[in-house]
């Protein structure tokens, strides 16, 4: 006798419909990241609308030639990277795969801060994913696909293959998100060389570049040149330029510019820019050209770089190098090997110090006990919103703080030389604070903003050397309220040292030698692509103010 089927006629089309609608969600959240976090992120290396056709392709492709289960089991990695990478997009506005070949810029403190606000969301996201791929095992069934389906699926990729462009193929997803983790875990080189041009794995720097420098006649036969490169340091959080007034004032004689736009608005892109003779939109994120100490120590100046962060950053090739760590305030780490440079007998010194100033978590970035401002240090377990703005705020006005008593402390360690110096400190970019109605906090994100490329640049020189620049220190006094970009401080530092050299740039202005003309101001916006300033401007203009709730603080 056989068993009575009550129900199953009923069940079985409801199961197969929960199958196919499972089955078309998993392809669905497949592609996902292809239309949106996945597309293009250099503007010269392929159509958007072609990485999207060809990211469904691969999906699709997947799909027909594996058995449906066998199917879930391959592509579950990509769906839950696919996830993390949309999740990072939407939260932070930020690129998961530029960030994956920038790895090594990075420091523990630096991505603890980023990811603990987020770690609840993570472990709920992943927990909801996890019960999504266990019913999709559950209840589609396993079938093959038939021999005749699998040699078209390969006759029409071979034919797409011909007609597509190589490069739409590397960086449609998944396939740039396989090379991305393949790249950074194996260290490949040449992986990063021909593939991914904003790598952190290899030196582009030509020991064979040149920059034809030269001493003019004339010049001291003895001075030393300092650029001190900040880290996420806002204009209108200093004093002098209308910021807390409880941020301590910048050292006296100074001058402090205000309106000075960064080349880009992360510090990957950001140094290799402003120590460059490359222009915001450059193809490749750190030149092959040789820095602006390289042409210092061709004009005869004993070349340093000392640095507070990673080699990778801005790959220097200055003759002595100190990377003194990440962990630790600017002052204990740079100030020590900035003396023992001092100290040494060369008449002519060329020093860049990268410090860490503010960036976030900034509550590490200062001692509590000496802060003008109430230390929550919010920063390192709280996601910032409206509601914590004060907090927000305050923690890093602290930190900007901070970062003008190491800015005095150089130069107080500069002032007691005889020799004539100058010298030239400007922030690498900015930091949004949920500045308008966007919300947004934060900075190296995918779209820049005007928040987070509007910095201050200071210019100090002593005694020694204004006593035989007068007439280029009065020019700069009179440039200081200019809009100035990145791009004007080497060719000043450089005049400052007098060097001549060869300029293939005509944006650019040397502050000590003319008067800024009336230019449109470009920031990077991502590789081989920029933006004008004012668009920033105009952009942050549209999206109105902060929510009410919002209050400001750092009085």
């Amino acid at each position: 006798m056989t068993r009575p089927s009550t129900g199953t006629a009923a069940g079985a089309p409801a199961t197969r419909l929960l199958a196919l609608l499972l089955e078309v969600a998993w392809i669905v959240l497949l592609v996902l990241p292809g239309a949106t976090s996945g597309s293009a992120s250099r503007a010269f290396d392929a159509d958007e609308n072609a990485l999207f056709l060809v990211s469904c392709w691969l999906v699709v492709a997947a799909r027909l030639l594996f058995p449906r289960r066998a199917f879930f089991l391959a592509t579950l990695p990509a769906m839950l990277f696919g996830a993390v990478y949309m999740a990072v997009d939407f939260l932070r506005g930020a690129d998961l795969l530029a960030l994956l070949l920038q790895w090594r810029t990075f420091s523990a403190v630096d991505v603890g801060g980023a990811v603990r606000p987020y770690v609840w969301i993570a472990l709920a996201g992943t927990g909801a994913l996890a019960v999504f791929a266990w019913a999709c095992w559950r209840v589609v069934p396993g079938r093959a696909t038939d021999f005749r389906t699998r040699v078209a699926v390969f006759a029409l990729t071979a034919g797409a293959a011909v007609a597509v462009p190589p490069t739409t193929w590397l960086r449609a997803w998944p396939v740039n998100g396989v090379l991305v983790l393949a790249t950074t875990v194996s260290n490949s080189r040449v992986m990063a060389q021909y593939l991914f041009p904003d790598s952190s794995t290899v030196n582009p720097r030509n020991p064979a570049a040149r920059w034809n420098a030269t001493r003019v006649p004339g010049a001291p036969a003895s001075e030393t040149v300092v650029l001190v490169i900040g880290e996420t340091i806002r204009d209108d959080f200093l004093r002098e330029c209308g910021g807390p007034t409880h941020v301590r004032p910048v050292a006296p004689g100074a001058l402090v510019a205000c309106d000075v736009t960064a080349g880009a608005d992360g510090t990957d892109m950001s140094v290799p820019l402003l120590v460059s003779r490359e222009l915001p939109g450059h193809r490749v994120r750190a030149s092959d050209d040789a820095t602006v100490v390289h042409a210092l120590q061709e004009a005869g100046f004993e070349g340093h770089w000392i640095s507070a962060q990673a080699l990778p950053i801005a790959w220097p090739d200055a003759e002595h190098t100190v990377f003194a760590g990440q962990l630790g305030a600017d002052a204990a780490l740079l100030l020590p090997p900035l003396r023992a440079v001092l100290a040494r007998p060369a008449p002519l010194k060329a020093v860049v110090l990268h410090a860490n100033n503010a960036h976030d978590p900034y509550c590490v970035r200062y001692d509590p006990a000496r802060a003008p401002y109430p230390a929550a240090c919010m920063d390192l377990g709280m996601e910032p919103s409206p509601a914590n703005l004060t907090a927000l705020r305050d923690n890093y006005a602290n930190a900007v703080d901070a970062s003008v008593g190491f800015v005095n402390d150089v130069v107080a360690a500069l002032d007691g030389q005889p020799q004539p110096a100058f010298l030239i400190y400007s922030p690498d970019h900015a930091e949004n604070l949920l500045d308008d109605g966007r919300v947004i906090w934060g900075h190296s994100r995918r779209h820049p903003t005007q928040w987070d490329t509007h910095v201050p640049a200071i210019f100090w020189a002593n005694a020694a050397w204004r006593d035989t620049h007068a007439a280029q220190w009065a020019r700069l006094q009179s440039q200081a309220h200019a809009p100035l970009m990145h791009a004007d401080l080497v060719p000043t530092l450089l005049d400052a040292a007098g060097v001549r050299y060869d300029e293939p740039r005509t944006l650019p202005v040397d502050l000590l030698a003319r008067p800024v003309p009336a230019r449109t101001r470009i920031v990077q916006r991502m590789l081989d692509a920029v933006i004008p300033w004012q668009t920033l401007v105009d952009e942050a203009r549209a999206a109105g103010p902060r929510p009410a709730s919002a209050t400001r603080s750092a009085r």
